[in-house]
């Protein structure tokens, strides 16, 4: 499991989770707390250059609160502008960045990271941008470059602890990579992502039963994600515990049918052998047909019927 789409977010959600910073992280930093209500920009004047400066940022402020509600094109063309406007703001490249993470410009958020970073080398935050964008393009030694000075610079910060974990675990250095999810989890004894991933590295490495421990004891963290039940259940279903691991595949596909899907899966790293070992318990009775279940009422609730319908 990889963070989500914004890494810092308080839940993460399905999906490669490695894009960097929440909205409301980006939203605290530089000042820009208080958010001014977002309005259409008609014209923008050219002013001198420190009343330029400040509608740059107002327009920044404004961007954000557009990318808050879901408006990502909109607040990247406002972003973009207030680059213009203020063209050596770190912090500015470093949030068009993101947007563009959010978007899937993966080439256009690394160029405008990369220009935060030359403003800002020693800026943790913006390191951990760029280690997760590259993440995102897989270009995983570069990355894991950005994360361990980002690391460096922030040692007790869970969250840089976790993706760089993740860039290890993608190089198949699962020894470094638990080492990183232990260290999040030291820092934060809640992070259930990190002992989630571990279970991930134990599987691959041959112990299932230290696998079947960390996912429990995942789910002990959090019980409404599909992905522990999931794993959890697979593991279950090749040591020979098969009734309970149907019905915790079963529950799984009704959390979240995506996970049913091998694609999924990959992006939130699971190994060869556990991907392996699923599509055996994917393909049994009781999982199957709840996975058929949760797509009719997925399908239907995305129509506007009601079960009555």
């Amino acid at each position: 499991m990889s963070l989500p789409s914004f890494l810092l977010t308080v839940q993460p959600i399905r999906g490669l989770r490695i894009l960097p910073v929440s909205l409301a992280v980006v939203l605290g930093m530089g000042g820009w707390g208080s958010l001014a209500s977002a309005q259409v920009l008609m014209h923008v004047p050219v002013p001198n250059g420190g009343l330029m400066q400040a509608q740059g940022l107002q327009l920044a402020t404004d961007s954000l609160r557009l990318a808050q509600f879901g408006q990502a094109e909109e607040a990247l063309r406002r972003l973009q502008l207030a680059v213009e406007m203020v063209p050596n703001s770190s912090e500015l490249h470093y949030v068009l960045g993101n947007v563009h993470l959010e978007l899937g410009d993966y080439a256009q958020a690394n160029q405008s990271l990369q220009k935060a970073r030359a403003l800002a080398p020693e800026d943790a935050a913006v390191l951990y941008s760029l280690g997760s964008s590259y993440l995102r393009q897989g270009s995983y030694f570069a990355a894991t470059e950005a994360l361990e000075r980002a690391v460096a610079l922030q040692p007790d910060n869970p969250n840089a602890r976790f993706q760089l974990g993740n860039a290890y675990w993608l190089l198949n250095d699962g020894d470094r990579a638990r080492q990183e999810y232990e260290e999040a989890l030291k820092l934060d004894p809640s992070y259930w992502p990190a002992m989630n991933n571990i279970g991930l590295v134990d599987y691959e490495q041959g112990d299932i039963d230290a696998a079947i421990d960390r996912w429990e004891r995942t789910l002990e963290m959090i019980d409404s994600m599909a992905e522990p039940y999931l794993a959890l259940a697979t593991a279950l279903y090749i040591r020979g515990e098969t009734e309970r691991a149907e019905e915790l595949g079963a529950k799984a596909m009704r959390l979240d049918p995506e996970y049913a899907r091998l694609q999924v899966l990959r992006e939130n790293l699971w190994g060869e052998k556990l991907m392996r070992d699923v599509q055996i318990l994917l393909r049994t009775r009781p999982v199957a047909e709840a996975l058929q279940q949760a797509a009719i009422d997925q399908f239907n609730q995305q129509m506007g019927l009601s079960e009555s319908e």
